[in-house]
């Protein structure tokens, strides 16, 4: 979901930049689409922050190092 947020604020960007290129006379900052897109790459990076985070902490789980072997060999 943070990829698709992130990729819809940044294409909107474009969508703004172009228009400011094609008509200068608008202001990008006096449109409310320039809010819109700033949100949702903001919304975005934190939603693939925090799913990238809750990644490596599921991967360091105490019970992933625990391996069928040990309790074979006896070695526990």
């Amino acid at each position: 979901m943070g990829n698709a947020f992130f990729l819809v604020g940044f294409v909107t960007s474009i969508v703004l930049i172009v228009s400011k290129i094609i008509t200068p006379e608008y202001a990008i900052t006096n449109r409310p689409t320039f809010y819109i897109a700033l949100t949702t790459i903001i919304i975005g990076v934190q939603l693939f922050l925090a799913g990238f985070l809750s990644e490596l902490v599921s991967r360091n789980a105490a019970n992933r190092n625990s391996y069928l072997i040990e309790e074979r060999m006896g070695l526990n």
